[in-house]
This record gives C-alpha cells, sequence and structure tokens, in this order.
C-alpha cells in the first residue's frame, strides 16, 4: 500500500513550468554530442562532429581501408541529417511565423476598414454631383480674341 503516492510534489528545478527559454522550440544548435564510432569517441557539436569524421574517413581513405573510410562517412552522414533537420525546422518556422504575420495584418487591415465604416453610411452622404464638360459654365474671358491690324 502506498502513502500519498498521487500528492507528493514534484521537487525538481523547473517547478512544473516547461523550459523553451523562449526560442520557439527551436534546437540548440551548441548542443553537446557523444558519438561513439568505430575505434574512437568523438565529443562536440553536430557540425565538428561531422568535420571530425570526414577527417577520419580522409585519413582511413589515405592509408588504404575503404571499409572504416565509408564507416566513418556514414556516422558523419547522420550528424549531418540533424543539421539539416535543424535547417528545415527554421525554415518551417519562418513559415508559420510569416503566416501568422499575415493574419494579423488581414485582421488588422479588416479591423481599419470596419473602423472607417463607422461613419456615416452612403445612402445617407450625399454624392458630389457629377458635372459634364458640355454643361460647365464657360468664363466670360475664355473668348477673347486679340485682333491684328
Amino acid at each position: 500500500m502506498r502513502h500519498g503516492s498521487g500528492n507528493r510534489r514534484q521537487r525538481n528545478r523547473n517547478n512544473g513550468r516547461r523550459n523553451n527559454n523562449g526560442n520557439g522550440g527551436a534546437p540548440n544548435r551548441s548542443q553537446v554530442f557523444d558519438s561513439n564510432g568505430p575505434e574512437v569517441r568523438i565529443r562536440g557539436t553536430a557540425h565538428q562532429i561531422v568535420e571530425k569524421y570526414a577527417a577520419l574517413a580522409k585519413d582511413a581513405t589515405s592509408s588504404g581501408d575503404m571499409t572504416l573510410a565509408e564507416n566513418y562517412l556514414q556516422h558523419a552522414e547522420h550528424y549531418q541529417r540533424i543539421i539539416v533537420g535543424w535547417d528545415e525546422m527554421d525554415r518551417e518556422r519562418a513559415e508559420r511565423q510569416a503566416q501568422q504575420k499575415a493574419k494579423e495584418e488581414a485582421k488588422q487591415a479588416k479591423a481599419e476598414q470596419e473602423e472607417d465604416d463607422l461613419a456615416l453610411p452612403s445612402s445617407v452622404i450625399p454624392e458630389a454631383p457629377v458635372v459634364s464638360e458640355e454643361s460647365k459654365p464657360v468664363p466670360e474671358d475664355a473668348y477673347t480674341f486679340d485682333v491684328l491690324l
């Protein structure tokens, strides 16, 4: 029988809050990975690990061990895919932000339009009379002629 297991307080540092640091769920690109590759253990960021495995593959190729070189390249490819995934996440986030911004701008424009519509309705506002060229009065000085003698 458990005593009070449902009422236990969490004793971790976040006190029930989620930790996103205001980065919108962006991955931590400076995260340190531990990679246990063949015959070597590499520690560093994804970019550093890709560079290290590429260098190891080049060394293995120059020593004639094509199998080991291919294995190193496969490990490098894994971390390269992580980096590409980050780029795709950034692109998707930028698209979502652009869509959100467009929605907000459209909403604001609609609100401004509705605010403009709060004035008198067009049925109450008299229209300006349309004056055609034929019905315009002609000024008296328009018909002055200079006589050349």
